[in-house]
Parts: structure tokens; sequence; C-alpha cells
């Protein structure tokens, strides 16, 4: 493995090789002409490499796409998809991924949270044979508790059902060489995370600590509470099938304490009768113990079932309206 990459930078040295940034895009129309000025000011000083800037319009409702279509024909460089409608960020992301030439992806969000100004030093740890570089966040100053918690809660529940570890406070920031990025696109899944494929993936990894940003136009984020919660319900149900064994464990429990009561129940009744049991009172113990039980394991059966059937009726992953400048 180390010989073929000594190879793959010797080659490297002898011609100018390609770094794509893929940027998704849902109602950025005030942030894309800032970023695209920041990242230019970045990317000439780095010399020894060319680049390509592939935005992904998610079918933003406002402006977005014509700001990056005034971009494209300003800048060859620059690559503009425009998504037929709105199949979400992680979908969209793949589609640049999927459209991106070069030896190394830089994948970062087109709001000026992820600092540009880093892009040179996942470019140096990538040199340095990692093949896969990331940005963990110490700290959001900008995030209110909520949201701190909730983030906390989600990765605490992932790694105590999952089969893997998913770091804490991670981002969708990565640089990926090329060879992460073929397998990456090997993956057909719909509901899918990006940074927990990426994690499930293996290979060196190198971690670059540093804090978000406010959003260039002090705007709020465009990814509520709701697409939130539908990523981190996505995110268990596709790499553990833990609930479906949760459900199990809960219902062995339920049982078990709904049978200790009701032979409580019995005995009470057919001995000192102390409390007075009816056989109703009795019988809606145990059906009431036992539906709650039912209804919560068809619910996650049923949740399971949904992701089978998208994944099994094969419709693409997304569809391209227009696009700019890809070849």
């Amino acid at each position: 493995m180390r010989r073929d990459y000594l190879l793959h930078f010797s080659q490297m040295a002898k011609n100018k090789q390609l770094i794509s940034l893929v940027i998704p895009v849902f109602k950025e129309e005030k942030n894309i002409p800032l970023f695209y000025i920041e990242v230019k000011k970045i990317l000439k000083n780095i010399t020894s490499y060319n680049f390509e800037i592939i935005f992904i319009n998610d079918w933003s409702p406002d402006s977005s796409w014509y700001e990056i279509e005034k971009l494209c024909i300003l800048d060859t460089d620059v690559k503009w998809i425009n998504l037929s409608r709105n199949f979400g960020k992680e979908v969209a992301m793949t589609a640049g991924i999927e459209h991106a030439k070069g030896e190394a992806v830089i994948t970062l969000d087109g709001d000026g949270q992820h600092p540009v100004e880093q892009i040179p030093n996942f470019i140096q740890e990538w040199e340095a044979w990692y093949q896969i570089v990331y940005n963990v966040r110490p700290n959001i100053a900008w995030a209110n508790v909520l949201k701190k918690l909730s983030s906390q809660l989600f990765y605490k529940v992932f790694n105590a059902i999952s089969e893997f570890e998913f770091e804490d406070r991670t981002t969708d920031y990565r640089l990926l060489d090329r060879v992460v990025v073929n397998y990456f696109l090997k993956f057909s899944e719909r509901n899918r995370l990006y940074r927990g494929i990426i994690d499930w993936l293996g290979f060196d990894k190198k971690a670059l600590v540093f804090d978000a940003r406010e959003r260039l136009d002090n705007g709020d984020s465009s990814y509520s509470y709701k697409k939130l919660w539908t990523l981190a319900i996505n995110s268990l149900t596709s790499f553990s099938i833990f609930p479906l064994r949760l459900v199990w464990y809960f219902g062995f429990f339920m049982t078990l304490i709904s049978s200790i009561l009701f032979v409580f129940v019995i005995i009470d009744k057919f001995t000192i009768n102390r409390f007075y049991f009816s056989n109703i009172a009795a019988l809606l113990l145990i059906n009431s113990a036992l539906i709650w039980i039912v209804l919560m394991a068809l619910w996650l059966i049923a949740l399971y079932i949904a992701r089978i059937h998208e994944e099994v009726q094969g419709r693409p992953m997304y569809i391209i309206k227009d696009c700019k400048n890809i070849k």
C-alpha cells in the first residue's frame, strides 16, 4: 500500500493534480458570492494543484441557482449541478462526489461555517499519506443548548447500539482520497449518512480540530430540527438493528413484570383480598402492557420495512435537471 502511495504522489509531482471541492447548496443565495470570494483567495495561493468547485443546488426556493450560474460564466473552474427537486443534503453531496474528477475531494458547506482557510491544512495532511482528513469541533459557541444536547445524545445512542464507533463532534468538512471516493461510490442506499459511511470505511484518518464559524450572512441554518430528526432516525436504522432487539428486550421485561403483577393479583384475590382487585382490573393490567409492547414493535418493524421498500424500488438516488461545465 505504501509503495502504491509513493508512486501515486511521484506522479503528482510531474503533473499538477486536480482537487475537487464539493458544496451542497440550499437557500444560500446571499452566501454563495461571499463564499466564492473567500475560496478563491485561498486557492490562488495553492499553486501546486488545480481545483474545480462543484456546487450542487438541492432545488433551492430562492435564487441560489442564479448566483451559481453567474459564477459558472465568469469562472470555468466553477461547476454547477441543479437537481430536479429537493433530495436532501446527503444525496446532494453524493451527487457532487460522483461528478468530482479530482485525486482528492473536499466536501464543505457553502454557508461559511466551514472555514475555507483550513483547506491548505487538509491538503497538507493528505500529502502526509492520510486518506481521510476530517474536522472535529471542540465547541460551537453559536449553537443553542438544545442543539448541543441533542447532538451529544445522538452520538451516545448511536455508539451504544452500532457495530462501529461514530466519532463525536465531527462535521461534513472532509478530504477524501480518490481511493476512498471510489469505495464510497459503491454504496447505493438512498437513506444515507455521509459521515457514517466514511467512518464505516476505515482507512488512515487524521482529525483537524477547529471551531465552526457563524454563517456568512448571519442568517439561520436551513437544516431544521425536523431534518435533523429524520437524519438521526435514518442513521440509526441504517447502521444498526439494535432497535429491533430492544423491542424484544423491552417486551420480555414488560411480560415478566406483567406476569409478576398478574400472579400478585390472583394470589391477593383468592387469599387475603386486601387490595380488592376485580377480574377486569387483572385483565386490563395484562392487556395494556401487551398492547403497548405490540404497538411499539409494529412501529419499529414498519420503520425498517419502509427502509427496505425504498431501497428495493430501484429508483435513481437523484435526478439532474441541468448542469454547467460538467463533462
